[in-house]
């Protein structure tokens, strides 16, 4: 039995592969900037986080109350890397 070409088919297959090669590289883009935050602690400063992913206080705040924990310490406020490795994606 010969298979059929369905030209519908493949626009949306090739739709979907291009939206899954972009989560892809931007999943990259994010671990490149969480790389060069390690430290000898594995922590980034709050102000580092939302200035790096330019990424608002009220969305931190959701973040947290969806599992993200910060550090408290020194008056400063601090979340572990590997934390934001395993939330972001």
């Amino acid at each position: 039995m010969e298979q059929q070409h369905d030209p519908l088919a493949a626009y949306l297959a090739d739709g979907v592969l291009e939206q899954v090669r972009e989560l892809t590289n931007e999943w990259f883009k994010i671990q490149k900037k969480l790389v060069r935050y390690e430290s000898k602690t594995g922590e980034i400063r709050q102000v580092d986080l939302l200035k790096e992913f330019r990424i608002s206080p009220n969305t931190l705040k959701v973040w947290n109350k969806n599992g993200l924990t910060p550090i408290y310490r020194g008056g400063s406020v601090f979340y572990l890397l590997e934390d934001l490795h395993k939330f972001y994606y």
